[in-house]
């Protein structure tokens, strides 16, 4: 859909192919970080979706007891103008602002094709999430990759009392707490585990190491088990993006492309980013091929940083030695008082300029 907006901008007609058989409020929170709300500013609806979200401001980083290891203030990148505002959204919000911006009869809900290939389109996008069924039919079979690791994800009552969001690290498991409202909770986890392993969804028994009186108040209001999200935390890289032929031209965007680990919320960041620079190449007049060849070009440099970063990231808070942790918690704390080079980093991670 992001992807659609982008094109009606420009006067491209394009359709989305939905599987679901309507619009449903899927999903739980979701990170909108300044790259991603630049993306919706320019295109008109980054309003929309601050309308009904919780203002991303400032991020605390927890040890497991609760003890504050760092604190990073988005303001003053907001004020100098270096960053658009993020926000903390409901998935379902963000959906809902995108669907109502297009055209009506964009979205065709209920449709399943049974062979990418019978399909009539000057350009078929495969904008179909890590395993897509357009990268699989066209481009051939790459296998994700599972990280070590999985994830709970539920929206809730904030009981927890927090106002910005916070993550808590462990060892060899993470918790985050979202305010996505004045009184709705995002909560995510992370918890190594072996793939063979079953889905636990016991929370206050896994996550028993977390001792913070906020956490033990959002885990005695829990919702029932099967509101909460159990996912495994994958990567997935195509080195091919596009795939032209005689017949057809495809090209892959978003996780189709590059699934990449939750660890710094840049999954939609990176598909919305993708999305108008596509757009912006589809409608520069080139021909097909030289447009798609630079949408790639363009992109692959930038996504490929924000991957790497992302599981660096997920390794360095998945550690469950306990020397490490405390080694890693104290750098932490170290390198949180250089506001200057961490507000530099942030720019140069969060930027987006197209």
């Amino acid at each position: 859909m992001s992807l659609a907006r982008e094109l009606a901008l420009r006067g491209i007609h394009a359709k989305v192919l939905e599987r679901a058989a309507q619009l449903n409020p899927v999903g739980a929170g979701i990170i909108m970080n300044p790259n991603a709300m630049r993306v919706l500013e320019r295109n008109g609806l980054a309003d929309a979706v601050r309308a009904e979200s919780w203002p991303y401001l400032t991020r605390e980083t927890r040890a497991r007891r609760g003890r504050l290891l760092a604190t990073r203030d988005y303001r003053p990148l907001y004020e100098s103008g270096r960053l658009a505002e993020g926000a903390l959204v409901h998935r379902a919000h963000l959906l809902e602002v995108l669907y109502r911006s297009l055209p009506a009869g964009t979205v065709r809900f209920g449709e399943t094709v049974k062979d990418i290939r019978a399909v009539e389109a000057d350009l078929i996008v495969g904008a179909d999430g890590i395993h897509s069924q357009v990268r699989r039919e066209l481009f051939g079979q790459t296998t994700p990759r599972y990280m070590g690791y999985r994830s709970h994800r539920l929206i809730m009552d904030n009981v927890a009392g927090v106002q910005c969001f916070t993550e808590y690290l462990g060892r060899g498991q993470r918790i985050g707490l979202v305010p996505i409202s004045i009184t709705r909770l995002y909560v995510w986890t992370t918890f190594n585990s072996p793939r063979s392993a079953k889905p636990n969804v016991d929370l206050p028994r896994l996550f028993a190491q977390f001792t913070d009186e906020g956490l033990q108040r959002m885990f005695s209001a829990l919702p029932a088990p099967e509101a909460i999200i159990t996912t495994e935390i994958e990567e997935l890289w195509s080195d091919d993006w596009v795939r032209l032929s005689a017949h057809r031209a495809a090209v892959l965007l978003g996780d189709a492309a590059h699934a990449m680990t939750p660890n710094i919320g840049q999954g939609a960041g990176m598909a919305m980013e993708d999305a108008a620079v596509l757009a912006e190449e589809l409608a520069s007049g080139a021909e097909i091929e030289h447009a798609l060849g630079n949408y790639a070009r363009r992109r692959k440099p930038r996504v490929e940083t924000v991957v790497r970063i992302s599981r660096e990231v997920g390794e360095d808070g998945q550690r469950s030695f306990g020397p490490a942790c405390w080694l890693r918690d104290r750098r932490i704390e170290r390198e949180g008082r250089d506001v200057e080079k961490a507000q530099a980093e942030l720019v140069r991670l969060l930027a987006f300029s197209g």
